[in-house]
């Protein structure tokens, strides 16, 4: 191909405004449209609840990242952090980046999967079907380039922060039930941790933020002004949305609902419950992108860090990004999507962020010690160096992932296995090349 370049470097094209309307947007993405219902079965009326404490949860991992991701920069993310962190055990590196690939790609096709739902009343099309062919369209946008996907997903986020927003506060100064009983957590301790568990995937996307650390102008300046801008706006603007929802109808019609927050928007009349389902199709598809985006450098970083097949790191001249990684990234999310079951591919993305989060709260612990000296443009507050968030990070993380359904364990292993046979292939031949 003449527009290919292998081994490319990818281009730094990304300012604070961008990184954190793109930090914004993947985090803000189909979650919020979609889990809502299987949170609200466990928790009941105390999910508001279950939003605050993965909320509290996913901070301490998000104030981690902007430290890390800011003093180590690198299209391999978590992959890159952790080999800077544990050289010794480049085994550890791997481990995390391939959970991190397998979340990313169970979060792409979550997402794709609730914009087949709600484009159903629009498209002919089953939802797997429309989630396939939306997956593919955000694949080649990203492989136009960075600069082009980073344009339309700020758009596409100005549009549904703004829906999200006024639908949420009509709704909180209108519905007829109110504010909920805020003491009802009392009642139910284990199923607001299990619809805590569940929402956490909504608060992903501080790692597909770190994802694009390589590709900012100035990431010593701004990747950690994005990341708090980021952690504030996305904690504000989904506690607003529960409390409306929560105002209009009960947890039980939550439930029920494959749309859950057309339903709530449908008890206010008029173009609600259209506009809520138009922001619900360009958050998702805005989120579908931002998968695409991320994991595809992931694979990319991996790949130039000798943990993938070199192949992965090829790259187009025109708009220099990874469009091998981004093609085998699309396929395995399609495979994903070909399940149908929201409720089970989001709960495989969750437990894939939990442990990252765990790995990336505990890396930069250790960085303390390793490399003191290191230059943190953004530096958690600590006691005796060690900062007090990134413990509590890595044990609320832990905490989560043990609250999910054996199957979910034992699919996301299977997955994981199917990585670890390239890089056992490619690490024996190392070896054994090293040997003559």
């Amino acid at each position: 191909m003449a527009d290919q370049e292998t081994h490319g470097q990818l281009a730094k094209s990304l300012g604070l405004v961008r990184l954190s309307l793109y930090g914004v947007g993947t985090i803000i993405g189909a979650g919020i449209y979609s889990v809502i219902g299987p949170a609200a079965a466990a928790a009941g009326e105390a999910i508001w609840l279950s939003f605050l404490v993965a909320a509290v949860i996913s901070a301490f991992s998000g104030l981690s990242y902007a430290e890390i991701a800011s003093a180590l920069p690198g299209a391999g993310a978590e992959h890159n952090f952790l080999r800077k962190t544990f050289p010794a055990f480049p085994a550890l590196a791997f481990t995390i980046g391939l959970f991190i690939a397998v979340h990313g790609a169970a979060t792409l096709a979550t997402v794709a999967l609730t914009f087949g739902n709600y484009a159903q009343g629009f498209l002919p099309s089953s939802p797997v079907s429309t989630a396939l062919a939306l997956m593919g369209l955000a694949t080649a946008i990203n492989v136009a380039g960075v600069g082009k996907a980073s344009f339309i997903s700020a758009g596409l986020t100005v549009f549904q922060v703004t829906c999200l927003v006024g639908f949420a506060l009509f709704a909180v100064t209108s519905g007829e039930r109110g504010l909920p009983d805020f003491v009802t957590w009392t009642d139910n301790p284990s199923g607001v941790l299990q619809g805590a568990a569940i929402l956490f995937f909504i608060y992903s996307g501080y790692e597909h933020m770190a994802s694009l650390s390589e590709e900012a102008k100035r990431p010593d300046r701004d990747l950690w002004r994005a990341f708090m801008i980021a952690l504030a706006v996305t904690t504000a603007v989904y506690l607003v949305v529960i409390l409306g929802v929560l105002s209009l109808v009960t947890a039980n019609d939550l439930a029920g609902s494959e749309s859950p927050l057309a339903t709530a928007a449908s008890q206010l009349g008029g173009p609600f419950a259209t506009i809520i389902i138009a922001a619900a199709l360009i958050a998702t598809a805005n989120a579908v992108l931002s998968a695409s985006l991320s994991g595809s450098r992931l694979l990319f970083g991996m790949a130039r860090d000798g943990d993938l097949p070199g192949t992965l790191t090829r790259t187009l001249r025109s708009s220099r990004s990874p469009w091998v990684g981004a093609l085998v990234f699309l396929s395995v999310a399609c495979g994903f999507a070909a399940v149908g079951e929201i409720e089970f591919v989001a709960s495989l993305s969750s437990l894939g962020v939990t442990v990252v989060f765990a790995a990336i709260n505990m890396a930069v612990t250790v960085l303390r010690f390793t490399q003191p000296d290191l230059n943190r443009p953004f530096r958690l507050p600590s006691i005796a160096n060690v900062p007090p968030t990134a413990v509590l990070g890595v044990v609320t993380s832990l905490m989560l992932a043990a609250q999910y359904d054996w199957t979910v364990y034992a699919i996301f292993s299977g997955v994981f296995l199917l990585g670890v046979v390239p890089y056992t292939f490619i690490h024996w031949k190392r070896r054994k090349s090293s040997k003559l």
